[in-house]
């Protein structure tokens, strides 16, 4: 269940696009270097398979994540395409909720953008120098930038709507992240005052805690 932007409480089909990642986080299940059986939808059958459970009413909408298969670009186009599908040819009118993969191209942050209802970069570990233990292929940047950048168009997109109505909107229920608590020595004090941070300079609706 999630809260879209009105703050009605939806039930949303969670999915994973692929479990295939490039990257060999020690705290992720689905790491390079798990020995798992992998696999990945295409674009129809993640479209296809909202569509149906939609129209029989199990769900009012989807929230769609993936693991990074062959670079962050390919896998944020993939995801983009099946919001704009969804929307496009399908008129799909229920919540849509993305997950923005961290180094992908600011233009394909903007394309999910302009069909998804929320979209979340999960920063993982709350502290850089863990991360970097935990997770070498990653950086803080390459988290915090599209951060940056998606609410910066979220407050372009408020403005530009104020002069035209007919505006296209920009990920109208903000963005939000993920941390994973426990992994790491990190205490209670250096998390709340990420989380904080996170909520004032780039406004996100949600910080959610993992185990």
């Amino acid at each position: 269940h999630s809260f879209a932007d009105d703050g009605r409480c939806v039930s949303l089909l969670k999915i994973l696009f692929t479990n295939h990642c490039i990257y060999d986080c020690a705290y992720c299940y689905n790491r390079r270097s798990n020995d798992i059986l992998r696999a990945t939808f295409t674009v129809k059958e993640v479209v296809d398979l909202t569509i149906n459970f939609y129209r029989r009413n199990y769900i009012e909408g989807l929230f769609l994540s993936s693991g990074v298969v062959k670079s962050p670009d390919y896998t944020m186009e993939r995801l983009a395409s099946i919001a704009k599908d969804l929307r496009i040819i399908h008129h799909f009118n229920g919540y849509i909720h993305l997950k923005s993969i961290p180094g992908s191209s600011p233009e394909l942050i903007k394309l999910a953008g302009l069909y998804a209802d929320r979209l979340s970069v999960n920063i993982e570990i709350p502290s850089e120098k863990n991360l970097k233990y935990l997770a070498p292929e990653k950086n803080y940047p390459s988290i915090l930038n599209p951060m940056g950048y998606i609410n910066s168009q979220i407050i372009e997109n408020k403005e530009e709507r104020r002069k035209y109505r007919k505006a296209p909107l920009f990920t109208p229920a903000g963005q939000s992240t993920q941390l994973i608590i426990g992994a790491t020595p990190d205490t209670d004090n250096q998390i709340l005052h990420l989380s904080s941070n996170l909520y004032g300079i780039n406004n996100l609706k949600r910080v959610y805690y993992s185990a």
